[in-house]
């Protein structure tokens, strides 16, 4: 089984399909889910994790129910989940979010003001029924984001954590001439040494993803060689996942090319990594539902 564990899929925006829209995602842009299904066909790949571009969940929903067993998805948090809307019960809100979509992890980039106890955060309560229910944390956020993130690591144990895109951290986000993200950030990044001490929590895992965002080499990104080793010392194959992060790629390298990144930069892995990296990993953290 190979999992693509961080996909976007999204229509062009329309009164049926309200939507964030950007310099990345600008109206008419669409990545729809039968073109990742014949990419992902024409490659060998079983299922994704869809992830939609904002808190909008309809269109995900959607291609859940209508491909039963191909994928599962990822909410991405609203100020009333992160509890910064006052009046509202952020529990109650995500948990009816999550009774209607069956989403199966949140993404977050925001967990608490920097420098407080976690625990008098608004985002805390949550955490919380997260930990309690099984809700993954879909984390990507700024480096000031990390101290809080390995303090809800540490005190809420049964809160399964992904950090996305190989642990970076960027601050901002540009979109370069193929209309794809890119991040200026020094490499090795400042912040991979606190990423690394994530590893002493076992419910922490790490995206294999987002080379080409951050890479300053073209593929295969060897000048990111060093960051994938040290992740890969660190955490292990059973906690990487491969993912492609479509639609951004998808021209340049290419989809395919992004499958054979694992076997590129951690050369010399054994079968039973491979097969972790490639999709046990993602069938770990969302068991059950897939199609064999």
């Amino acid at each position: 089984m190979i999992i693509d564990a961080h996909v976007h899929v999204f229509p062009a925006l329309s009164q049926k399909y309200p939507r964030a829209v950007d310099e990345l995602a600008p109206p008419d842009r669409e990545a729809p889910v039968d073109l990742l299904l014949r990419t992902m066909d024409t490659a060998g790949v079983n299922g994704a994790v869809l992830v939609p571009l904002g808190p909008e969940d309809d269109y995900v929903l959607e291609c859940v129910r209508r491909y039963p067993g191909r994928f599962v998805s990822v909410g991405v948090a609203d100020r009333a989940i992160a509890g910064l809307d006052p009046g509202v019960d952020a529990v109650g809100f995500l948990s009816l979010r999550v009774a209607r979509t069956g989403m199966r992890a949140l993404r977050m980039n925001w967990l608490g003001e920097p420098g407080r106890p976690l625990r008098d955060s608004p985002a805390y309560p949550a955490l919380r029924w997260m930990a309690e229910h099984g809700l993954v944390l879909w984390f990507y956020g700024p480096p000031s984001q990390l101290e809080q993130l390995a303090t809800a690591a540490a005190e809420l144990p049964e809160l399964a954590v992904v950090v996305n895109h190989m642990g970076f951290c960027p601050e901002r986000i540009a979109v370069d001439e193929l209309g794809r993200p890119q991040c200026s950030v020094a490499l090795p990044p400042p912040t991979l040494a606190t990423v690394l001490e994530l590893a002493d929590f076992p419910r922490v895992r790490i995206m294999f993803s987002g080379q080409y965002a951050f890479s300053r080499d073209g593929f295969p990104y060897p000048d990111l060689d060093p960051v994938a080793q040290r992740l890969y010392s660190a955490f292990g194959a059973s906690r990487l996942m491969w993912a492609s992060d479509f639609p951004w790629p998808y021209g340049s390298p290419g989809y395919e090319s992004l499958l054979t990144l694992p076997r590129r930069q951690l050369p010399g892995l054994a079968a039973d990594e491979r097969d972790a990296i490639y999709g046990g990993t993602a069938m770990a953290v969302f068991p059950g539902g897939w199609n064999r």
